[in-house]
């Protein structure tokens, strides 16, 4: 018999049932995981100083490090910065590069700039009251000849959907699966909900639920919000929206000239 499910209170970590259920389901997705390390990897300028927001378990960090000189991770959640330094324990070779703090987006000041900003997966974190204060953090941060970077500018309808399985995952003799509901809570932002159960030898030994805010961004707000502290669109998705598998949603911005 399973035990009764574990939920998330609200107004604590987010987070504190996910970090290991996350990189597992990602890691089963393959490539076709997302947010894709390759875009913001492959726009991160070779030797270059890198600021992250929401850096999460690391699956964009680790890519980036790998050609920046350094990263600077901004992370609120515990759990998440606790599964990012185990993998930063276990690369020797990025100890150096990578510093990880608790911090929480919009209101940071690190008192220095960096080549390279970017947002991975975690503008639905942003309520759309804050995203105006975000990018003018992130403008104060910005090397004048500097770019940013970010995913899930989204035109699609706001999500709404009875509880379904999304994605599953097995280990030795447990199953691992996760499902979600969604259903629409006001203007361009849904209220979801995730289950996550565990099934040792066919048997639910474990629930835990986590509920949040999923806030839709659309791209002619994000354009707008971003001139007004000075950064241009240059790229992205979002922009000219592809159908060949790409990371949806992504921006790329530089500073008005």
């Amino acid at each position: 018999m399973s035990s009764p499910a574990r939920v998330a209170p609200l107004g604590t970590d987010p987070y504190a049932f996910q970090p290991g259920y996350y990189d597992l389901f990602r890691a089963s997705r393959g490539e076709g995981a997302l947010p894709d390390p390759r875009f913001f990897a492959g726009r991160a300028p070779e030797g270059g100083h890198a600021l992250e927001i929401g850096a999460g378990t690391g699956r964009i960090t680790l890519a980036v490090a790998e050609r920046a000189a350094t990263v600077v991770c901004l992370e609120r959640s515990a759990t998440m910065r606790a599964v990012l330094l185990a993998k930063l324990a276990e690369r020797p070779h990025l100890r150096d590069r990578v510093t990880v703090l608790d911090r929480a987006a919009p209101h940071f000041d690190l008192a220095r700039r960096f080549d390279f900003v970017y947002l991975a997966g975690v503008l639905e974190h942003v309520p759309h009251a804050e995203r105006l204060a975000l990018f003018e953090a992130i403008a104060e941060h910005l090397a004048e000849d500097g770019e940013v970077a970010m995913d899930m500018v989204l035109s699609e309808p706001v999500p709404d959907w009875p509880e379904h399985v999304t994605d599953e995952a097995t280990l030795g003799d447990c199953r691992y699966e996760m499902s979600c509901e969604a259903r629409p809570d006001g203007d361009d932002q849904a209220h979801l909900r995730f289950v996550y159960r565990t099934y040792h030898q066919g048997d639910l030994v474990e629930t835990e639920v986590v509920e949040r805010a999923h806030y839709l961004h659309r791209p002619d707000a994000v354009v707008a919000d971003l001139a007004a502290v000075g950064l241009t669109p240059t790229a992205g998705t979002a922009l000219h929206p592809v159908a060949n598998g790409e990371d949806p949603g992504t921006l790329v911005a530089r500073r008005t000239t």
